[in-house]
Parts: structure tokens; C-alpha cells; sequence
């Protein structure tokens, strides 16, 4: 595969994002922040998840008492620290098995695929996409990158209705070698590109719930496989992430190393980029150094930053991390959420655009 060749845009799409779309107007379950993940999921009413939720209050509650306080990350940093610390626990004194504590975790990963579909799920509203994201889109050319943190898929369903032509997903998620992907065919658009450097890019450095990776020690050789149904009836679905725990690797496998290789190139190249419904976390260092890395590494100047999103301090976060690039003269432009950016984003996104702070 030639090497990956980014446009002039970068869209940066945060949990946010996908809070304000309109696949998830008026639904009870909201698609859940690391905040309030547990507040979601009780939410939940649906009798094909209600063991799944019940499963996992009370898995919490058994390690943290009935009024606990967790945030999503908080939990999988607990439950990957309970499983080493246990080790250190004699075998007749420890009061979980090991075996119980990777059934805790399924037990969270199952939840959390069962939350993204009551709050993502477009088939539960009979609309194929969310417009908020399919405004943005149109307004992008071949080679211009999306980046997500997001495990959903409410770009990637936009992206199939609506970018004809422009979005291929055997080349357009920028895997190292398009012969590893599978089943691209149905997250493909229609007339979709049959060659390298013809699409759009949506690198989602996180993962995402409609990939599967090898479950074993991965190689650049690796099956991609890109699943036609999200959601399963029963046990656990499988899908490939990288788990929202405090310290995430995201070098260990070859393929998420090649994606935020190609995340930190088309950062560096951007002479426009946006983030929507994002924000730095100060947890995730990993994140913060991309950005600051591949800006001071750039040799071109940004022209535009652009910032969706209703928290103040989350903007003034973003504006710091940027600080250098403002200082050479880079126009920043500020909108309250994803449904704001979208009404303007022929003017937003546009190379020659101006400030309006």
C-alpha cells in the first residue's frame, strides 16, 4: 500500500460528538461519557439487556459497595489492577478467582456494546445516519481525515450513506495493508473508491465495535475482519478496542501503532482541523502529546482551528494545547455543539477561513 497521504482537514470526533448527533435525539440512553457510563446504563430497559446490566451493578457493588462512585475509566483500571494485584494472593486465601475476574470484565464489555446500541443504534430509529455528521462530511475532500475516539459507529454509518464515491472502508480506516480487510463491503459507500489515496480517512485510534482483530498476539499479517451486525443476541460480542483503562498501550499492536502513526501525520500536515465534541483529558497523556508532537514537528502552518464544544474550560483546554499555532497567527473558530458546527460548516471548514471567536 502506498504510504498513507492525508488531505489539508482534520475532523477530531470525541465522545461529544456522538453525544449531540441526532441518531441519539429524544432516546432515554444517552451515549454515555466516562462520566456518566453507569448513570446510562442503568438506564436501560430493554429485557434483552436487563441481565446484562444487572450482571455487571453487581459485580460493582460486590468490590465497591452500593454507593459506588465510578467513572467507566475508573472501572477498567480497577479490573485490569485487581487481576495483577491477585497474583500476589496465595491461591487458598483469595476471595475471587482470577477466572472470576475475566468474567467481570465480559461482563463490562458486554455492557458496553449493549449502551452504544440503545444509544446508537440507527436501526432503533429507522434513520441510516445522523445529519450533524453528514453535513460535516460534505464538506471534505478525497485524502481529508476524520479522527475518532469513539467506539460507535455513527460516522462510519454517515460516511456509507452519504460520501458516494468518496469512502471506501477497505482503504478509508488507513489499515497498513488493505488485503487484511474483510466484509468491507458493507460499511462501503456507494460507488466506492477502488484504489489507495481515493477516500476519505477515519482513523478511529481507539478501535471500534464493528471490528474484529486476532484475539492473539497480533502481526501486521492479521485477518481484518469489518462485522455486518453490531449487536448479538447472546454472550459476549467480540470487537476490537483499546480499552478506556488509565494507562492505554497503543503501541503493543501493530495495527493501532500504524493508525496513530498516520493520526500524527495528518495532525501535523493540517492546515485546517476541528474538534468536535472533544476535549483533553488530563488522565490521557497519550492523546495530549499526539497533538503537541505532531504540531511543533509541522512544517506548514495551521490556518484554522475549530472547536465544538458547550464547555468553556474544555475549549480553553483545547485553545493551550494549540498555543503555539495561535501565536503564529492561527484563526480559531468556536461553536457550542456538533448541531452548530454543522449549520455552518461550509464556512467553518472552509482553507481560507476567517475567525469569528
Amino acid at each position: 500500500m502506498p504510504p498513507f497521504s492525508p488531505g489539508k482537514r482534520v475532523v477530531v470526533l470525541g465522545a461529544g460528538a456522538t453525544r449531540g448527533s441526532a441518531v441519539s435525539r429524544e432516546r432515554l440512553v444517552k451515549p454515555p461519557l466516562n462520566a456518566d457510563f453507569f448513570t446510562q446504563v442503568q438506564r436501560i430497559a430493554s429485557e434483552k439487556h436487563v441481565a446484562k446490566v444487572r450482571a455487571v451493578i453487581n459485580d460493582v457493588v460486590q468490590m465497591f459497595g452500593a454507593n459506588f462512585s465510578l467513572t467507566m475509566e475508573d472501572y477498567f483500571t480497577h479490573l485490569e489492577s485487581f487481576e495483577v494485584m491477585n497474583n500476589l494472593v496465595p491461591r487458598s486465601s483469595r476471595g475471587i478467582s482470577q477466572d472470576d475476574i475475566r468474567t467481570m470484565r465480559d461482563n463490562l464489555m458486554a455492557l458496553l456494546a449493549a449502551v452504544l446500541e440503545e444509544s446508537t443504534d440507527v436501526s432503533k430509529r429507522e434513520v441510516e445516519h445522523c445529519e450533524y455528521h453528514a453535513n460535516i462530511i460534505e464538506q471534505l475532500e478525497v485524502r481529508d481525515t476524520l479522527i475518532s475516539f469513539n467506539y460507535d459507529c455513527v460516522v462510519d454509518h454517515a460516511l456509507r450513506r452519504t460520501a458516494s464515491g468518496r469512502w471506501s472502508a477497505k482503504y478509508g480506516y488507513a489499515f497498513s495493508d488493505p488485503v487484511r480487510v474483510h466484509q468491507h463491503e458493507y460499511w462501503d459507500s456507494e460507488d466506492a473508491p477502488t484504489k489507495a489515496g481515493k477516500s476519505l480517512h477515519l482513523l478511529k485510534l481507539h478501535g471500534s465495535i464493528n471490528w474484529q482483530l486476532s484475539p492473539h498476539q497480533p502481526v501486521e499479517t492479521d485477518e481484518i475482519r469489518l462485522k455486518q451486525r453490531l449487536y448479538q443476541q447472546r454472550g459476549v460480542p467480540r470487537f476490537s478496542i483499546i480499552p478506556p483503562a488509565f494507562a492505554k498501550d497503543v503501541t503493543t499492536d501493530p495495527t493501532f501503532r500504524v493508525l496513530w502513526a498516520n493520526a500524527e501525520r495528518a495532525i501535523r500536515q493540517a492546515e485546517v482541523i476541528a474538534l468536535v465534541g472533544f476535549s483533553f483529558p488530563p488522565t490521557d497523556r497519550h492523546v495530549d502529546s499526539l497533538f503537541r508532537l505532531a504540531r511543533t514537528g509541522s512544517k506548514g502552518s495551521l490556518r484554522s482551528l475549530v472547536i465544538a464544544n458547550p464547555s468553556e474550560a474544555d475549549r480553553r483546554r483545547t485553545r493551550s494545547v494549540f498555543a503555539p499555532s495561535l501565536e503564529k497567527g492561527c484563526l480559531v473558530r468556536e461553536y457550542s455543539s456538533i448541531e452548530e458546527l454543522a449549520s455552518h460548516a461550509q464556512e467553518a471548514l472552509a482553507l481560507e477561513a476567517r475567525s469569528r471567536r
